[in-house]
């Protein structure tokens, strides 16, 4: 039986071998584009079956939203969100739809380079009032690209009281994508 700190040593002396073997230089095909990344919290913001969400939250002092949006490969999607407009509408979401605009991650990437989780989405569906009402409304979640720029993204809540009487309604803060 070898003792254990020769052992040990010879050990070493053949990993430094085989790494010294190596050749030193890249390989001359081009690297594949990586999948999103997966973070741990992504089985729990992302269904099985989905192929992205986005999540946003609201900075604004004198009025909140939080939504999230989910989006599978067949075109459906669900979601929920809440609001509130001091002086105004007060309710919660239900997301419907959601169809992905612009560019993809990451950051402004052309959509199908590297992924086709979009940057921002316009998202619709059914708001139901404080009040019991309930009206349609579009969510306008538009990627600024923060907190790499300094400009918050933006969410744009617009409710149709009427055929013909919508009231549109801004937030700013941040849009997380998951995949990100």
């Amino acid at each position: 039986m070898v003792p254990l700190p020769r052992f040990a040593a010879a050990l070493a002396t053949l990993l430094l071998l085989g790494a010294c073997s190596e050749a030193p230089t890249s390989p001359e095909e081009e690297a594949v584009p990586a999948d999103p990344d997966l973070s741990v919290i992504t089985p729990i913001l992302l269904p099985p079956g989905a192929d992205w969400g986005l999540y946003f939250v609201s900075f604004n002092r004198d009025r909140s939203l939080h939504a999230r949006a989910i989006h599978y490969p067949d075109g459906t999607a669900t979601g929920s969100g809440s609001f509130t407009v001091p002086g105004g509408p007060s309710g919660f979401l239900r997301i419907t739809s959601a169809e992905a605009y612009g560019d993809c991650l990451p950051t402004g990437s052309p959509c199908g380079t590297v992924t086709n989780v979009p940057e921002s989405a316009l998202t619709r569906g059914t708001a139901t009032l404080l009040t019991g009402r309930r009206v349609p409304f579009t969510l306008d979640l538009h990627s600024n690209f923060w907190p790499v720029t300094s400009t918050y993204d933006t969410a744009t809540l617009t409710l149709c009281y009427t055929t013909s009487h919508c009231q549109a309604y801004s937030f700013y803060g941040e849009l997380h994508h998951e995949p990100q």
